[in-house]
């Protein structure tokens, strides 16, 4: 529970914070055609706990064999969480949504994760977070779309946007997914979210303060907010990167005139304001006596 004056709320990661959305109508899964299928199964089979090690949730954490909603309704709130955790919380218009995999993840074809995944590698996403956008930028969207973080230093950076000159930035999108941190954190039916807002396992006060600068309010698209790293500056201090409240959270409050020395109106004012408070207090008076003399007379 957060408390009304926490910092998260002023960017509205109270959003972020609550129940997980999870999903799970999939079929019973054949053989593993590949590395990656193989390890989450593996990792499913284990029944480990899943979910970010949160400080506050270690030694109580709920076992990944938790009931799960399969009913469409439920299946409608995780398509809707995940284009807005994917598409960092972008306006969709109907054409532009990913009917063919809605229809997959409804019918249990696919995981939420595979549906991530398609959404992650949709022209929408190529479009709007990796064409014409600092590499850099590109690989801070990922994390926090994908893993639910912002990259926790330079070489984590350095290293996908390597894999992006090699491969292309599907494979990082791969790589993010089928990751074991990725299993860990959402396993395989649960729509990512961001998580850095609380304090996990082996996190540093800079990934709050990070987190902060790439979410900047909870109004904020992604898409909108500029093609630059936002996180160029705190990778290149030692210090703690400093948080800036969104614009939307400051009060601005409109400014008074010179005359209007140490909060106190001009004494002409002041004046004017005795005038007319004597005059009405004396029109008061005059109706009141008025109503009470007809009343007496009639």
């Amino acid at each position: 529970m957060l408390s009304s004056n926490s910092i998260i709320t002023t960017f509205g990661g109270e959003r972020a914070t609550e129940q997980p959305i999870t999903y799970d109508n999939t079929k019973a899964a054949g053989a593993s055609l590949t590395q990656a299928e193989y390890r989450s199964t593996l990792c499913t089979n284990l029944k480990l706990p899943t979910g970010p090690r949160s400080h506050e949730e270690c030694g109580r954490k709920v076992t990944s064999d938790q009931l799960k909603d399969s009913s469409q309704n439920a299946c409608t709130n995780a398509i809707n969480a995940a284009y807005k955790q994917v598409f960092g919380n972008a306006h969709v218009m109907d054409y532009e949504r990913e009917s063919s995999l809605e229809a997959q993840l409804l019918d249990g074809r696919i995981s939420i994760q595979d549906f991530v995944r398609g959404l992650a590698k949709s022209e929408f996403y190529t479009k709007n977070f990796y064409e014409g956008r600092d590499p850099m930028r590109t690989i801070e969207l990922d994390f926090k779309h994908l893993l639910g973080r912002t990259p926790r230093n330079q070489a984590e950076i350095a290293d996908y946007i390597s894999l992006q000159a090699r491969s292309g930035h599907g494979a990082v999108i791969d790589a993010m997914v089928d990751s074991a941190e990725y299993l860990e954190t959402f396993g395989k039916h649960t729509v990512p979210y961001m998580h850095s807002w609380r304090s996990y396992a082996g996190s540093y006060q800079s990934s709050f303060n990070r987190t902060a600068a790439m979410v900047l309010g909870f109004a904020y698209s992604d898409k909108a907010i500029g093609n630059d790293s936002k996180l160029k500056n705190s990778f290149s201090s030692t210090s703690n990167y400093a948080i800036k409240s969104p614009a939307s959270a400051s009060y601005k409050f409109i400014g008074t005139s010179a005359a209007w020395a140490g909060g106190r109106p001009p004494k002409f004012l002041s004046k004017v304001g005795t005038v007319l408070t004597i005059a009405g207090v004396m029109e008061i008076v005059r109706i009141t006596l008025t109503v009470a003399y007809s009343a007496i007379t009639s």
